[in-house]
């Protein structure tokens, strides 16, 4: 359905509700959306706003009015626009009503009430002296957004498989979707299900405040990135390391997500809530181990998508899952594998010595992300088979191949 509103009924209809939409991304810096405020006043018009609306639309006719249950709407494409001119318009509303002497008494006001406008880098100093210098109004918005239509694509009853892939064709042309959000959108049902189940254990999204955080290596135990998560379950069921990138979403047809795991052998007994609930039980005693014997730096080595598509990988290869086995009994051998590898892996792994060949590699042309993977993985299948080794001898074998 195809509709058109003006501005100020549009944001005048939003709460901090509409911009919370668990498939979109966090609101995000984008130089390119910093003139909206000129196009609005200069009466250009503007991409057409997709909304999902979870309810039906009957006997309706061209040009009939339509009333939209806000509980029941969600910004599918465009919320980047929306936010900010949703937030331009509350901006001049908090200095409008209030009365400021000076530029920096309205800031200050604004960022008191708003914080959150200057911590997603929507507004900056120059925005405040462009459009209210000295702290007063130098332009009426509720006038400029009163004048200015807004067109919008309505679809309705979307199923979530639907909301997901609508999204991600919709921003195919726009400012890239980071694969790490990709893959939790695909996999959303997943982490709403494993979410209800998990105690001792956190799994991150990107849209996640202390996402960039944990992923640099900052987290407390049981804390896991769910693209992490998923990576490492691919890497186990491929056994052989996987990393985060669009080619393994449209390698395996992961977009058609009802039908993806048909494309993955196993994935129908490994990729389920139950189960990657008790193995990331296991996950969380190795972590813990590995902050009683290496404290935050073992944490962060972990937690690292190089390490977890390893280890997985490792336990893969380890129970032949690339040969086309049965599976029988195959997530009680998973469990079972990872249990062994709580009482080896960070007993033997001296840290020290990984650490001492990792910055070996420091100005090589080698692929280090793919290399320490593949160190890890042969680690973990040597930890398996209960056989020794060390890492000098794991990285100089992955060199000379």
């Amino acid at each position: 359905m195809l509709a058109e509103l003006n501005l100020l009924e549009y944001v005048e209809s939003l709460t901090e509700d509409n911009f919370n939409f668990e498939v979109q991304r966090k609101i995000v810096k984008n130089k390119y959306l910093d003139g909206l405020l000129s196009t609005v006043d200069l009466g250009e018009p503007l991409p057409n706003i997709t909304l999902a609306y979870h309810d039906s639309f009957s006997n309706l006719k061209d040009g009939d009015n339509i009333d939209l249950k806000n509980e029941k709407l969600d910004i599918l494409d465009g919320l980047q626009r929306t936010y900010r001119l949703w937030a331009f318009w509350k901006i001049y509303n908090k200095i409008n009503d209030g009365e400021f002497t000076n530029l920096r008494n309205a800031i200050l006001s604004v960022k008191s009430e708003f914080p959150q406008f200057f911590e997603n880098g929507i507004v900056d100093s120059k925005f405040f002296k462009t459009n209210f210098p000295d702290g007063k109004i130098n332009i009426d918005f509720n006038e400029k957004y009163s004048e200015y239509q807004l067109y919008f694509t309505i679809w309705s009853n979307l199923s979530e498989d639907d909301l997901v892939k609508k999204m991600l064709i919709l921003n195919a042309g726009h400012k890239a979707v980071s694969t790490q959000h990709q893959f939790e959108i695909l996999f959303l049902n997943l982490w709403k299900s494993l979410n209800e189940k998990l105690i001792n254990i956190r799994v991150v999204r990107e849209k996640d405040a202390d996402f960039t955080s944990i992923k640099r290596g900052d987290r407390k135990e049981g804390e896991f990135l769910f693209s992490s998560v998923i990576t490492s379950l691919m890497s186990l069921v491929l056994a052989k390391p996987q990393r985060i990138s669009s080619e393994i979403i449209y390698k395996y047809d992961l977009i058609n997500e009802g039908e993806s795991n048909s494309t993955l052998q196993y994935a129908e007994v490994i990729f389920n809530s139950v189960f990657i609930q008790k193995l990331l039980d296991k996950l969380y005693f190795i972590d813990k181990k590995m902050n009683q014997l290496y404290g935050k730096e073992g944490l962060a080595w972990f937690g690292k998508d190089t390490t977890l598509n390893g280890v997985f990988a490792g336990v893969g290869v380890y129970l032949e899952l690339n040969n086309d086995n049965e599976a029988d009994n195959l997530q009680t051998k998973i469990l079972n594998s990872f249990e062994a590898l709580k009482k080896t892996l960070p007993e033997d792994l001296n840290l020290k010595k990984f650490n001492n060949e990792y910055d070996s590699l420091s100005g090589r042309s080698v692929n280090i992300g793919n290399l320490i993977r593949s160190v890890v993985m042969n680690y973990t299948i040597h930890k398996l088979k209960g056989e020794s080794t060390n890492w000098k001898s794991l990285f100089n074998q992955e060199m000379n191949r």
